[in-house]
């Protein structure tokens, strides 16, 4: 009896081993699939950010070349009224571009997804901070163009009432407007009324100065922009292509 019992109790020891062992094993394989599993989404998410971002990026350069033109065209507008240059279609060109806004929308659909998910998803500590950064600061500061857009310091807001006040429609020159889908509608050109007091309104100066210096700076905020957008999209790229390995 005692040499039965001694071998059941052995047996049952065994079988409790083996079932712990499963279950071990199993754990084991739960875990494995379900790291797995986030690290495919972490890789997912970075896709996602990286083409966000280039997307971004490619906005803001078409900006900073639209901004590159006004600064330009705002220039020879102040050149050519301090030199008191007559009247031509140049000048009104001038004048009806110098308040031309950009906006820029910032692609963050894949931010937005990872802060649903949790910013603790990236386990790259120093790239989850440089994305945050980005995301949170740099392009929130973008889309408001860095706190001018909504200040006294809006240039076209600040430009309106000059064109306004100069800009009129000249009724004998008709033009014939054409769209896709749509009739084509009549419209009269533009041209700039009482052009001796346009050229010596010393307020409307001012304000075409202030211009070159807020797009200017605008340009400057945007080029630094792109540059942390690029050591971003590098970071991602260095991730993806460490997990490849």
């Amino acid at each position: 009896m005692e040499n039965k019992t001694g071998k059941y109790f052995k047996y049952a020891i065994g079988e409790i081993i083996l079932v712990v062992i499963g279950i071990l094993i199993a754990l084991q394989i739960n875990n494995w699939n379900e790291d797995r599993k986030v690290k495919k989404q972490e890789i997912q998410i970075y896709t996602e950010l990286k083409s966000d971002l280039i997307q971004t990026k490619n906005d803001i350069q078409n900006a900073i070349s639209q901004h590159k033109k006004s600064l330009k065209s705002t220039q020879q507008l102040i050149i050519d009224i301090s030199n008191k240059k007559s009247y031509s279609d140049s000048i009104y060109r001038l004048f009806a571009d110098a308040g031309g806004e950009f906006n820029i929308i910032p692609k963050t659909s894949a931010f937005e997804n990872l802060k649903n998910i949790g910013l603790n998803t990236l386990t790259n500590d120093s790239l989850r901070v440089s994305i945050s950064n980005l995301f949170q600061l740099d392009l929130k500061r973008l889309e408001d163009d860095f706190g001018f857009k909504n200040s006294s310091l809006n240039i076209t807001a600040q430009l309106y009432p000059y064109q306004m006040k100069y800009l009129f429609l000249d009724t004998n020159e008709p033009i014939n407007y054409g769209f896709k889908h749509t009739d084509s509608i009549k419209v009269y050109k533009l041209k700039i009324k009482n052009y001796d007091k346009f050229l010596t309104d010393n307020d409307l100066l001012k304000t075409l100065q202030l211009s070159l210096w807020y797009r200017s700076n605008l340009v400057n905020e945007e080029v630094e922009i792109i540059e942390a957008i690029d050591n971003v999209i590098e970071g991602i790229k260095q991730e993806l292509k460490s997990r490849k390995k």
